[in-house]
């Protein structure tokens, strides 16, 4: 039988994916990386472990055993037209929540939302460390020179980890006129219901959401977005989704009701200690799989850890940080110390997990992470990418996948934290 091949954008949701693959009595054989996606390569065989309750992007439902492909593929289809569907009349419009912004670019000082009243806007939210962000770039700066005749401005956003410095030097490099800010904290991002980059948010004069994008943006796309914005008139443009603002009080992606006991695993970190679920009782986990030479999502999620660390302030006291490797063959000593360095990883309540690939790979199994064939140097390994919470009885409790935000995880983090 020939192999299905399912994209997903960019591996933001590809654990998700692979999850309900999973379910579906799917073998999954591999993920190719093509161009800005993945491509899930699967084939028919064993169904493997469940997950009992997923909770996605925007509501929350019961997954049942999903029997066959046709089901898997009927789901997809539904979700894509509920998608792109045209907003209903009768749909509400939320004004966009204000914020106040240092500007790396394009601005001097602290730029509001509110100051920009008026004028359409497009809302860029990204990473620089993002590739679909860097290849929409072209588009957006075209957008702001030929869209400033309509009075529309292009406002970007940096966020998931980055930096004034991080997002000067982007702007820098990218030629960007248009104005950059800095969502230092992810706080603006967590407000707007960023669960991927790039992301972009289209507002009419009155500063009232009206369109949503999340994918790299094309010039067709764009002009779809301001037309529903009010910026242009245009006959021929398609709605964009026009989702409401949902609230902010949104928990991790998947749920695990009925806590059981995280699967066990017994690795040397990067001090030689062995470190188990057991020998972390009492701490709230952050369990997640990475290489330290992934300069992708890995180095992202690294970052989003030591935000979230320093952010507990003193709650980080109940909190360990925990990688299990994904390339052991290049994770060097000298690489681990450079990627939690490089991540803000600080004091001892962080481990950094390997072994030879061959015990590791019962590990990603236990957890369904899904890693590719150990890469070619220079090459970053194919792998899914993901945050796992384990409460401090050892059970696991939640899961988000990557990438994701500081706050989120904070929420998760408190709530699992034990009582004082």
């Amino acid at each position: 039988m020939a192999n299905m091949g399912i994209m997903v954008y960019d591996g933001t949701f590809i654990q998700t994916a692979w999850l309900l693959l999973k379910d579906a009595g799917v073998d999954l054989r591999r993920v190719e990386q093509k161009n800005v996606g993945w491509r899930v390569v699967t084939e028919p065989g064993i169904g493997l472990r469940k997950l009992p309750w997923y909770r996605g992007y925007g509501g929350k439902g019961s997954i049942a055993k999903l029997w066959s492909i046709p089901a898997v593929t009927l789901i997809v289809a539904l979700s894509i037209i509920l998608l792109l569907r045209p907003a209903q009349p009768g749909q509400s419009n939320p004004i966009a929540p204000d914020f106040r912004l240092p500007a790396a670019s394009g601005a001097h000082g602290l730029l509001s939302l509110r100051s920009l009243r008026g004028h359409p806007v497009l809302i860029n939210f990204f990473n620089t460390q993002c590739p679909p962000c860097i290849a929409e770039m072209p588009v957006l700066r075209q957008t702001a020179r030929q869209y400033q005749q309509d009075g529309a401005i292009v406002l970007g956003v940096a966020t998931g980890g980055d930096t004034m410095s991080s997002a000067r030097q982007f702007a820098r490099a990218q030629r960007l006129t248009y104005p950059v800010v800095v969502d230092t904290q992810q706080d603006v991002a967590w407000q707007y219901t960023i669960v991927g980059w790039p992301t972009s948010v289209f507002l009419d004069r009155a500063g009232r959401v009206r369109a949503r994008y999340v994918g790299p943006l094309d010039a067709g796309t764009v002009r779809d977005g301001f037309a529903q914005a009010g910026a242009i008139t245009c006959a021929t443009c398609q709605p964009l989704s026009n989702p409401e603002l949902v609230d902010s009080a949104l928990g991790s992606d998947a749920m695990y009701p009925s806590a059981h006991a995280a699967p066990s695993f017994a690795l040397r970190d990067q001090t030689g200690a062995v470190v188990s679920p057991r020998t972390l009782r009492g701490k709230v986990v952050l369990l997640t799989f990475v290489s330290a030479v992934c300069i992708d999502q890995c180095a992202m999620v690294g970052k989003t850890l030591g935000q979230v660390r320093r952010q507990l302030g003193s709650d980080a006291a109940h909190l360990a940080i925990v990688a299990i490797s994904v390339e052991p063959e290049q994770d060097t000593p000298e690489a681990t110390a450079h990627y939690a360095a490089t991540s803000g990883w600080r004091g001892t309540d962080w481990h950094y997990l390997t072994a030879p690939r061959a015990v590791l790979t019962g590990v990603w199994s236990a957890y369904g992470v899904y890693v590719g064939p150990a890469p070619r140097p220079g090459q970053d390994p194919a792998h899914t990418a993901g945050l796992y919470f384990i409460d401090p009885k050892g059970r696991l409790r939640a899961y988000d996948d990557a990438p994701f935000l500081a706050p989120r995880v904070i929420k998760t983090v408190r709530a699992l934290l034990p009582a004082s």
